[in-house]
């Protein structure tokens, strides 16, 4: 087996590329638009405003943590040997199950997409989608096994058209919908009054982190990108720019052109029926080919990166040290590939069980959102309390290092509490099982490897010793 990742094999194109197809906007507005509606009314661009500024404070949390540690196992990494070994491991768990849990909400639509082309009476079944996904799914990860270059390649070309294709659809609703608009242009839907009172602007919250989740692929691939410890989180923040503008525009021209009823009449299919009121048939189905573009590589990307996170747990023996090996001649952790791709597709063959496809998205993107909600709260707090030492240092430190991602993680962690009581008891007890079964194999190869890993110092930012190590890294 090869010892290690393939070094230097991505650019700093190809993981901004990552970054923004790992939020899959196309997918995102496809599956998700029509709850954010139902949720918040017109106020639906000033939701994924505002739902923007604590991201954008995870993003910034993700920047400096990888300066000081490029880690392919990012969160699992950075919080256990900064904050503790077991926080760190729950937010590796809770990332892995939120993540696998996404890759079926993903797939799921993949399946109706495909069906509606080349056998629309099957649309709507959902066992057939499955099928159908599950094929997709299985192709999409035998090309991660295959190199993460090669992925990365295949995820420019495909990232590339499908902003080409939002972007096209974005500037032609403008034109066409602003002469005869359903719901005119109106500043009043960025305004937090519009959501009327707290519970709905926090429903809306939880949708816009499911949104934007993903970006963070960036830095699971540090260990194999130029310039590990500033091109990846540089790429984050850089992604979250460009998908912040896409999801605005296309938002907002959702709405200049659709009524509420339209949006919830097309629910997961919502993009191919903007498409078509867009432009004329044929070309109304640049849209279709922009979500199925996009979920695709939104598998591709969470397939990366619990790859890269099982490898990082496997390397420092906190789960089976068998998921630390590498393939010899592609150099990607294949196994950890592979029972991921097992356990989504069975995930997949369970809800297939289900009668609505619209109920399985539904369930999973609050779930998700708990999760996400965690996994990136967790890693805004370990950076405030890495930098700790030297927040007071200087004011762009105190705010970048610290009030930023802290109070954006603050933000987000209220925020799955309070919203835990309204997904139901199924889906409650779903999300809040899933984390806690994380338990178990904590404590299992705890005991039956005793990694370093529980023992070890924690760390925190120490500048002298930062300014010694440079010196040494160039000279080298």
């Amino acid at each position: 087996m090869a010892k290690g990742l393939k070094q230097n094999a991505l650019s700093i194109v190809d993981t901004v590329t990552l970054a923004v197809a790992g939020t899959a906007p196309s997918y995102s507005l496809n599956a998700t638009t029509a709850a954010l509606v139902a949720a918040v009314g017109l106020a639906a661009p000033g939701a994924l405003l505002y739902g923007a500024l604590p991201m954008f404070g995870i993003s910034f949390a993700f920047k400096y943590l990888n300066e000081w540690r490029a880690d392919a196992g990012t969160a699992y990494a950075w919080v256990g040997r900064s904050v503790n070994p077991y926080l760190g491991f729950l937010s590796a768990w809770t990332f892995l199950t939120l993540s696998t849990a996404f890759m079926v909400a993903a797939a799921l639509p993949v399946g109706v997409i495909t069906l509606a082309w080349v056998a629309p009476q099957l649309q709507d079944n959902v066992l057939a989608s499955a099928i159908v996904g599950g094929m997709w799914f299985a192709a999409v990860a035998t090309l991660t096994i295959l190199g993460v270059h090669l992925a990365a390649s295949f995820q420019k070309v495909m990232t590339a058209i499908e902003a080409i294709a939002l972007l096209v659809l974005a500037i032609a609703a403008l034109v066409k919908f602003s002469a005869a608009p359903q719901n005119p242009f109106s500043l009043s839907w960025f305004s937090p009054v519009s959501f009327g009172n707290f519970p709905t602007f926090m429903a809306g919250m939880l949708i816009a982190v499911f949104y934007f989740f993903g970006w963070d692929v960036s830095s699971n691939v540090a260990e194999e990108s130029e310039d590990s410890n500033s091109t990846p989180g540089n790429s984050g923040v850089i992604g979250m720019v460009g998908i912040v503008i896409l999801f605005m525009l296309i938002q907002v021209t959702i709405q200049m052109g659709m009524t509420a009823e339209m949006v919830e009449a097309n629910g997961t299919n919502l993009l191919a029926a903007f498409g078509d009121l867009v432009l004329p048939r044929p070309w109304g189905q640049i849209a279709v080919l922009a979500v199925l573009l996009s979920t695709v590589g939104t598998i591709e990307t969470q397939m990366t990166q619990c790859a890269r996170t099982l490898f990082s747990m496997g390397r420092d023996r906190v789960i089976h040290e068998k998921f630390a090996e590498i393939h010899p001649r592609f150099q990607t952790p294949w196994l950890a590939g592979l029972v991921i791709t097992v356990l989504a597709l069975f995930l997949m063959i369970l809800s297939s069980t289900s009668e609505s496809i619209g109920g399985v998205m539904s369930s999973l993107i609050s779930s998700i959102g708990i999760m996400v909600c965690f996994y990136y709260g967790m890693t805004g707090l370990a950076c405030a309390y890495y930098y700790r030492k030297v927040l007071l240092r200087s004011r762009k430190d105190l705010f970048m290092k610290g009030i930023w991602p802290v109070s954006s993680a603050i933000f987000l962690l209220i925020l799955a509490v309070i919203q835990i009581p309204s997904l139901g008891w199924s889906v409650s007890l779903f999300t809040l099982g899933a984390i806690a079964l994380g338990c178990l194999p904590m404590i299992y190869f705890r005991l039956r490897y005793r990694s370093p890993f529980y023992f070890e110092a924690s760390e925190w930012y120490d500048p002298d010793a930062a300014k010694v190590k440079k010196r040494v890294l160039e000279k080298v």
